[in-house]
């Protein structure tokens, strides 16, 4: 039932994207990517692993004396790859960068909490992003007569998004608590209890889970530069402000619809939505979507790769 869903899923966002298609002028999209060039992709691929490093270290702090750069560098490419590019959603991407964790020499207990809590703090970081996001796309969302409606309804639901990354902090707390009180250690199971010790020890370390916030935030304002960088290439230079504003509400949407595997149109219909707020078309961001996935397919596909070879050999061994 669960993978008749995804399946569903998916294959309403490839409708979605097929409607765009039609509706839209693929001569113009393709224009725009002509402009684009072999230095301008290669400037557009660099530009993202710089942001995948950012991205990646949130999760330093959480580590501890396992951390590694190459570790945490290896767990955020395959998980953004494997939701990028993959049939999963992001919560498959974010599994698997769990059991890159436990193959990279981090206890499997250990690895699924700081996982857990990486993914947090990232939440975290993310509703901060969108509420500035917000702030920045007002007044462009005020004078649009379709959007400028429902910009209360906007606010209000970043602020309740905000509200629910710290009602899942807690449960992570006081739910482990609760259940080991009710259960005891012995029904509770001795991997349970481990995990519920591990999620406590990391939120005890206040320190450690601040600086994973913050070098969070770093990263997501560091996605509107990638993204600034990426209509540069296209030849539709845009201000960063606007930028920053197209990305944190167009990674809004991606959570709110997190189990549309590779936010198959979901993505395609964001960025062509939310382009013409800033006086750019919406050819302009179907181009800027479909070079976005250029870019995750010739970084992800390597990427998956070589994590099949690394687990084909464990099994042989």
């Amino acid at each position: 039932m669960k993978r008749l869903g995804q399946l569903l899923l998916l294959g309403l966002g490839f409708a979605l994207l097929l409607i765009l298609l039609l509706r839209l002028d693929m001569a113009a999209v393709m224009a725009s990517l002509s402009r684009v060039g072999w230095l301008g992709f290669a400037a557009v691929v660099i530009g993202g692993l710089v942001l995948t490093a950012c991205l990646a270290s949130g999760l330093y702090p959480l580590l501890g004396d396992k951390a590694s750069i190459g570790l945490i560098l290896a767990v955020r490419q395959l998980r953004d790859s494997a939701g990028d590019i993959l049939p999963f959603t992001q919560i498959g991407g974010i599994a698997l960068g769990m059991r890159v964790m436990a193959l990279g020499g981090v206890a499997p207990v250990r690895a699924v909490a700081a996982g857990v809590v990486d993914v947090t703090t990232e939440l975290m970081a993310q509703s901060l992003f969108i509420l500035g996001g917000i702030a920045l796309a007002a007044p462009a969302i005020q004078h649009d007569p379709r959007l400028g409606p429902y910009l209360g309804w906007l606010v209000a639901g970043a602020m309740l998004f905000a509200a629910g990354i710290i009602v899942f902090a807690f449960l992570q707390l006081a739910g482990s608590r609760l259940a080991g009180k009710l259960l005891g250690t012995e029904s509770f199971g001795a991997h349970a209890a481990s995990f519920r010790d591990a999620i406590h020890l990391l939120y005890r370390q206040r320190g450690r889970i601040a600086l994973s916030v913050a070098l969070h935030l770093a990263a997501w304002c560091a996605s509107g530069c990638w993204l600034w960088l990426v209509f540069k290439v296209l030849g539709a230079p845009l201000a960063l402000s606007s930028a920053l504003a197209i990305q944190s509400l167009l990674e809004a949407l991606r959570s709110a619809t997190v189990f549309v595997p590779a936010a198959i149109g979901v993505q395609e219909a964001g960025y062509a939505a939310l382009v013409p707020l800033f006086g750019l078309s919406p050819e302009t961001g179907i181009a800027v979507s479909l070079l976005r996935r250029a870019r995750d397919i010739a970084v992800g596909v390597p990427a998956l790769l070589v994590w099949q070879i690394v687990e084909a050999r464990r099994l042989r061994r």
